[in-house]
């Protein structure tokens, strides 16, 4: 299909964006019930992008202001430079619901066409496909589309309620596209390798963490935790030719979440509208929320919320918070684990979900973590199970001993001796996971009570050395 055979008016796109430099605030607030895609000039689609950011950053949308805030982005001579503001600034008087008119119908014409050449080449081939996108089609095409702020369903209307296909991201409702979700754990326990592992099942289709991955997904991290040389350790262990084009992942900004800044705001608005993720994860919580009372965590979800798309565009929003050190003798599971995430109870309260990952053992070298869902609205809890983390990401553990993981304080007796040690490591070094099955086996003890006698720190730390990643008996 040649260029101009493609439905589009030029002039009214220069329309709404000249309406919304003249016009400022009030005429941004009208013209975002357009979808970027809308525009069918690159140039114009990108300043739209730029000025709705803006506004909702707090920053003013004049254009001496927008002018510079596009140059310190390094896009204005992509988008024309001065000449072409100007050009849009001394536009004929706005019209500006005329302008969205033209462009809306310009736009629903083009996904028209695109539609019915999905259907010619066999890309789209049910009915409920089609159906949908004509329904979208129809939302974001129509002068009218715009989706109220509030609605009522009756009894019916509530039991027949068919959810918008790709809606649900992952697993039973535990990540829908603009909704809420939690991933909680002490420190150092694999909040963040989390977090890239779910980037890597978006981008592959693959399993997480057991909950299944319904399509390839975009997913973008915006985190302070892990400098350049550690995120290029990590994705060094993964197939990164996979993720290219599906994972985003910041280095830590220079100067921090910095969300009471516009301008942050406003870049960080810009890189989401343009990368379009399906999941945005900020990692972690304290990073922004310093204050622990519920004013300043309602505050915070809010900061977040305000770099987002809105309506179907909204991608689903994950936070990485921590969870406070329990108390001596403390073993909590299930639901009682939203009373570990630590702070406001606002932060169990608000999300959909809430995943909490614990470690197996307080042994260091222990790199085993227990994964629980404990909060899910709309589906299932599912299992909670054990996982290793192995190769940048984790791998399911089989052999799992729950009864001492439960009851980590229950079998306190030293039931390994100096000896039991010492005959495990006749032959010599071996690697701990070896060492610990040894010791099982002759003394019939559990797991955790074999690790803890292989603690470099433990009782026998005056016999035993780790060298080259085997432990060995002096």
């Amino acid at each position: 299909m040649k260029n101009k055979a493609v439905p589009h008016n030029a002039q009214m796109e220069m329309g709404v964006l000249a309406s919304m430099l003249q016009s400022k605030g009030s005429a941004i607030d009208k013209a975002t019930a357009l979808p970027a895609e809308a525009f069918y000039s690159p140039r114009n689609r990108k300043l739209f992008i730029y000025l709705v950011a803006a506004h909702r950053g707090g920053m003013p949308v004049d254009l001496l202001s927008f002018q510079e805030l596009l140059r310190e982005e390094g896009v204005l001579d992509e988008i024309g430079g001065p000449v072409y503001l100007t050009e849009l600034q001394t536009f004929a008087a706005p019209a500006l619901d005329y302008y969205l008119e033209i462009v809306r119908e310009k736009y629903a014409q083009r996904e028209v066409l695109k539609l019915g050449q999905s259907i010619i080449t066999g890309k789209m081939i049910t009915v409920g496909d089609i159906r949908a996108k004509l329904h979208a089609i129809e939302q974001n095409g129509s002068p009218n589309g715009e989706k109220p702020l509030i609605e009522f369903r009756s009894p019916l209307q509530l039991k027949n309620f068919t959810p918008p296909p790709g809606i649900v991201l992952v697993g039973d409702c535990h990540i829908v596209k603009g909704s809420v979700f939690v991933i909680g754990g002490a420190p150092g326990v694999g909040k963040s390798r989390a977090s890239v592992s779910l980037a890597v099942a978006g981008a592959t289709c693959s399993d997480w963490f057991d909950l299944k991955v319904h399509r390839k997904l975009k997913v973008m991290i915006i985190q302070t935790e892990n400098g350049e040389l550690r995120l290029a350790r990590e994705f060094g262990e993964l197939n990164c030719e996979a993720l290219e084009n599906f994972v985003r992942v910041c280095p830590p900004p220079p100067y921090g979440m910095c969300f009471a800044r516009t301008d942050f705001r406003a870049q960080l608005a810009v890189a989401i509208a343009e990368f379009k993720p399906d999941i945005v994860i900020f990692d972690p919580w304290n990073a922004v929320a310093r204050d622990e009372k519920a004013r300043e965590y309602l505050e915070t979800f809010d900061d977040f919320r305000s770099v987002l798309p809105l309506g179907d565009d909204a991608p689903a929003l994950g936070i990485v918070a921590h969870t406070r050190k329990p108390r001596q003798d403390e073993r909590a599971s299930g639901r009682a684990l939203l009373n570990l995430l630590a702070g406001s109870y606002v932060l169990g309260s608000v999300p959909r979900s809430v995943f909490v990952m614990q470690a197996a053992t307080d042994d260091t070298t222990d790199n085993r973590v227990v994964w629980t869902c404990c909060k899910n609205n709309d589906g299932e809890l599912g299992a909670r199970s054990a996982w290793e983390r192995s190769n940048g990401l984790f791998a399911p553990v089989i052999d799992f001993d729950w009864q001492t993981f439960d009851a980590p304080n229950s079998d306190r007796r030293q039931t390994i001796t100096e000896t039991d040690v010492a005959e495990v490591f006749v032959d010599g070094p071996l690697p701990k996971t070896e060492a610990a099955k040894r010791l099982r086996e002759n003394t019939g003890a559990s797991k955790a009570t074999a690790y803890r006698a292989l603690d470099l720190n433990g009782r026998f730390r005056k016999h035993l050395r780790l060298e080259n990643g085997l432990w060995m008996w002096k």
